[in-house]
C-alpha cells in the first residue's frame, strides 16, 4: 500500500494543476500535457545509474518453471479474474469522471482530486488496518464501500457528490495494492511474473471497460445510469471476496502492508 501512495498522490497534484491552468487561467490543454515531461526527466535522471537488486523469487531459490506453475494455480486464476473487476471499478470510473458527473452541479476535476487525496492518505496508513482485518478482509471491505459509493454517486448532485465520492474513495483506496499484496503473501512463488500479470490484467480490463461505458453514454444513458451499471462490478466482488475471506480471513500471520 505504501508503495502505491504516490499514484493517487500524483493525480491530486495533476488535478489541482489542471483546474488552475485549464479552468481558472483558461490556457491551452497542451500546456497540461507538457507538464508530464517534468517527472519524465526526473525519473530518467534517477533511474539512469540505478542498480536493481535480485528479485525475491531469485533470492528464495524458486525456479522459473515453478513461477509459471504458480500462476496456473486456481487461487491465482481466481484473483486474476477479481483483478479485472477491481481495476475497472477504480480506474475506469476515475477516467470517465468528467462525463459521468456532467450535470451533477459539481466540479469533476475536484472530485477526482478529492478521491485521489483520500486514496493517498489511506494507503499511507494502511498497515494497522491490514493487520487487524487481513488482506482478504480489506478486499471485502473495499468492495462494499465501492458499491455503496457508486450507487450514492449515481443519485447525487451538488454537495452530496463530494460526500458520495468520499465513500467511493474509501472503497477503491485499497483495491490495487491489496490485490498485489494478497498474491505476494499467498502465492509468493509466482514472483515478479505474478505481480506483472495482475497489473497487466488490471490495465487491460480498463481498456475494455472504458469503450463499453462510452457506448452506454452514446446511446442515451445518463452519467448516473452508467454509474449504476458500474456498481455491478463491486457487487460481484462482494460475493467473491466473501468467499475468499471465509478461507483466508482467519490466518494468523498477516504481513505488513
Amino acid at each position: 500500500n505504501k508503495f502505491h501512495v504516490w499514484f493517487p498522490g500524483g493525480i491530486v497534484i495533476g488535478s489541482l494543476l489542471s483546474y488552475f491552468i485549464y479552468d481558472v487561467l483558461g490556457l491551452d490543454w497542451r500546456i497540461l500535457v507538457a507538464l508530464l515531461y517534468i517527472p519524465l526527466v526526473i525519473y530518467g535522471v534517477l533511474m539512469f545509474n540505478e542498480k536493481f537488486p535480485q528479485t525475491e523469487r531469485v533470492t528464495s531459490g524458486v525456479s522459473t518453471g515453478d513461477m509459471w506453475k504458480a500462476i496456473a494455480k486456481p487461487i491465482f486464476l481466481f484473483m486474476a479474474f477479481c483483478m479485472l473487476l477491481t481495476a475497472s471499478t477504480e480506474l475506469a470510473t476515475g477516467q470517465r469522471i468528467s462525463s459521468l458527473l456532467e450535470g451533477a452541479n459539481a466540479v469533476p476535476i475536484l472530485v477526482l482530486g478529492l478521491t485521489s487525496g483520500l486514496m493517498a492518505l489511506g494507503r499511507a496508513f494502511a498497515g494497522p488496518i491490514v493487520h487487524k482485518y487481513s488482506t482478504s478482509g480489506m478486499l471485502l471491505f473495499s468492495a462494499i464501500f465501492s458499491f455503496l459509493g457508486l450507487i450514492w454517486l449515481s443519485y447525487s448532485s451538488g454537495v452530496t457528490v463530494y460526500l458520495a465520492a468520499i465513500i467511493f474513495a474509501i472503497g477503491v483506496t485499497f483495491f490495487w495494492p491489496t490485490m498485489l499484496g494478497f498474491v505476494a503473501e499467498e502465492i509468493p512463488e509466482s514472483g515478479a511474473l505474478g505481480l506483472s500479470v495482475m497489473g497487466g490484467l488490471g490495465m487491460f480490463s480498463v481498456s475494455i471497460v472504458l469503450p463499453i461505458m462510452g457506448v452506454f453514454m452514446d446511446t442515451g444513458s445518463q452519467g448516473g445510469e452508467t454509474l449504476r451499471y458500474m456498481a455491478i462490478l463491486p457487487a460481484v466482488l462482494i460475493l467473491l471476496f466473501a468467499v475468499l475471506y471465509s478461507k483466508y480471513g482467519k490466518k494468523a500471520k498477516i504481513q505488513e502492508a
